[in-house]
């Protein structure tokens, strides 16, 4: 199953509020997927892999990249990558 919108936004969220927390020294990949993986109550639809500057966020399905988050100074900053995975509503 793919991830939805809700899933990347509380990915990065919880990502990068909890970085933000607790200001690590080293990169640790398996503690970034920790924090996602336990942000999607415990499901795996969201991989994290590290990039020269921080990470990406990747559809477990598919490998499509979700998300970025970098450090910037002292400061951990995320940003979504692509368009929304649901189609916008449009009215009638």
């Amino acid at each position: 199953m793919s991830a939805t919108d809700v899933e990347v936004s509380r990915a990065l969220n919880a990502l990068v509020t909890t970085l933000n927390d607790q200001r690590p020294v080293e990169p640790d990949e398996a503690r970034w997927q920790a924090i996602v993986t336990g942000a999607l109550g415990g499901g795996r639809t969201i991989v994290v892999r590290r990039e020269r500057d921080g990470g990406a966020l990747h559809d477990a399905q598919d490998g499509r990249v979700l998300g970025r988050f970098r450090r910037e100074g002292d400061r951990w900053l995320s940003e979504r990558a692509g368009a929304p995975l649901s189609g916008g509503y449009i009215p009638r």
